[in-house]
């Protein structure tokens, strides 16, 4: 009996390490998508693609893009959430006032996460509650649980963001896109991360991340109930021995 319960002890420490060791979900984009008549930003603008993962308590975002973000020193690079309560529907329905949106099947934007990779770079998070967009501290080290950059080629810039304050927890569904932007606050999406084609013809032209232009979904596990799976099945098998 002993032995019994060891094993299983083992086994289910396992399964409880597989849940949590999330290798994560990649959300590819076309390169090359932004319209000839807007600036690149020697590629800096051009969004390949995002990873999203998760721990127990945080989102990570991991945002590549195809150029090196260090000798640019240039772009800003925004990430909407919708997390399923009443968002922002206006034209600029952001933290920033851009002219960019979101109409996802739950809703508008209710998370704005904004930063800039020019003179070291910054980043900060705004929620919307319940009629205005109020930013979360003063600056990206009370926003983030951490946010890096790493130039190359390609340059990796990561926002390590709690659920908690996007509203979200294990087991939630929530509606994202990613876009690039330039210095101006009138600027809109050059690029956006969900849709292949060109999101914009001009810097200023509005842009929504809808059903029909492209719009990303992550669910975030509830590893308690998939631990709790494993442990049924495991003590089923053991009293079939």
């Amino acid at each position: 009996m002993k032995t019994t319960l060891i094993a299983t002890l083992g086994a289910l420490a396992s399964l409880t390490a597989a849940v949590h060791a999330n290798p994560g979900v990649v959300y590819n984009d076309a390169t090359g998508d932004i319209n000839p008549n807007i600036g690149t930003g020697n590629g800096t603008l051009d969004l390949v693609r995002m990873e999203v993962s998760h721990t127990a308590t945080d989102l990570v975002f991991a945002l590549t893009v195809n150029g090196n973000v260090s000798s640019t020193d240039w772009g800003k690079f925004m990430i909407g959430i919708s997390n399923g309560s009443a968002g922002d529907t206006s034209g600029n329905g952001n933290g920033w006032a851009r002219p960019i949106n979101m109409g996802s099947p739950t809703g508008g934007m209710t998370n704005w996460i904004g930063s800039w990779v020019d003179q070291g770079g910054g980043a900060e998070k705004y929620s919307w509650a319940p009629s205005s967009w109020g930013l979360v501290g003063a600056t990206y080290n009370s926003n983030f649980g951490s946010f890096a950059i790493a130039s190359g080629a390609q340059s990796t810039i990561t926002y390590t963001v709690s659920m908690a304050s996007l509203g979200l927890a294990a087991g939630n569904t929530f509606y994202f896109d990613a876009y690039s932007s330039g210095g101006g606050s009138t600027d809109s999406a050059v690029d956006a991360l969900a849709n292949p084609n060109y999101a914009i013809s001009s810097w200023g032209g509005p842009y929504t991340s809808s059903s029909t232009t492209g719009i990303l979904s992550y669910t975030i596990p509830a590893p308690g109930a998939l631990a709790l799976l494993g442990v049924a099945g495991l003590i089923g098998a053991r009293k079939r021995r």
